[in-house]
């Protein structure tokens, strides 16, 4: 059986690469995406923007339908669970 790609416990992200993870460094949890410049997790808020924006140009929705697809995705992410 293939083994499990790791992914980014705040937004789900496919770790793949070292470049994917916060500051490039593998045993952080989360990707470069999801933290700011110290590698720290970004607020909900932000991630919330960030995702809505990616699923607005890559999948051509509308910015609600977009919004409301991040809040799904990100409630049962880890770093949200249990908190929006």
């Amino acid at each position: 059986m293939a083994e499990k790609c790791p992914a980014c416990g705040s937004c789900g992200m496919p770790l793949e690469k070292p470049e994917d993870y916060a500051l490039g460094d593998t045993t952080r949890p989360y990707c470069r995406y999801c933290t700011d410049a110290r590698g720290q997790l970004l607020s909900y808020e932000q991630v919330l923007e960030t995702n809505a924006g990616f699923y607005v140009e890559s999948q051509g929705i509308t910015r609600a339908a977009a919004v409301a697809m991040a809040r799904a995705m990100l409630a049962d992410m880890p770093a949200w669970r249990g908190r929006y």
